[in-house]
């Protein structure tokens, strides 16, 4: 039996994150509305529907994997019960001053979602998807910075508790309009007693 060559592998660009409710997603638009009219220069702004925290960045990986990285999320959720973090202040990577990347923090006093990540991550590598390269740092991207920007005035975003309930696997399609982001699979976390 001969080999399939590798273009005829389908691969599905993923990631696992914490979606939040339309009604935070307006309140973040709403505030990075203000963000974007204080800028010069030239950002990539998230979508509103888009917005999301990325808990474990995957990448394009073949098709097959997709069922592995649903069971590693069944297992996970297993372990993990549902939590509060909060989304407060406004920064940006690697600093304000000059910034690649405008974020919204995300503040988690138990360390939950350090300990969901590294649950996913072992997983994930055991089943043979490659060690994340960056260190694990919460954040909601508000858009990434295409040339240097100046910021006029000084932001902060006011404190808002979440509940994270559910962890989702969402696929990733390029298109020119931007990312669309779909979700493909969701697990819901044991209730907190």
């Amino acid at each position: 039996m001969t080999e399939k060559s590798s273009k005829d592998i389908n691969y599905k660009r993923l990631f696992i994150a914490i979606d939040f409710p339309e009604n935070l997603k307006e309140r973040i638009f709403v505030f990075q509305k203000s963000v974007r009219n204080s800028i010069i220069g030239n950002v990539k702004w998230v979508e509103k529907e888009n917005f999301h925290l990325t808990l474990r960045f995957i990448g394009e990986v073949p098709e097959k994997y997709v069922d592995e990285i649903k069971e590693v999320l069944d297992e996970v959720s297993h372990y993990v019960e549902s939590f509060s973090i909060t989304l407060e202040s406004f920064g940006g990577f690697p600093s304000l001053s000059s910034p690649r990347v405008l974020w919204i923090g995300i503040k988690d006093e138990l360390g939950n979602l350090e300990k969901i990540f590294d649950l996913i991550e072992r997983r994930l590598v055991k089943k043979g998807i490659p060690k994340e390269k960056k260190p694990f740092s919460p954040h909601l991207t508000l858009g990434r910075v295409k040339e240097n920007i100046r910021i006029l005035q000084d932001f902060d975003f006011k404190k808002e508790e979440i509940l994270v309930e559910e962890i989702v696997l969402f696929e990733s399609n390029l298109t020119p309009q931007g990312p669309i982001y779909q979700p493909i699979y969701k697990v819901t976390l044991k209730k907190h007693m």
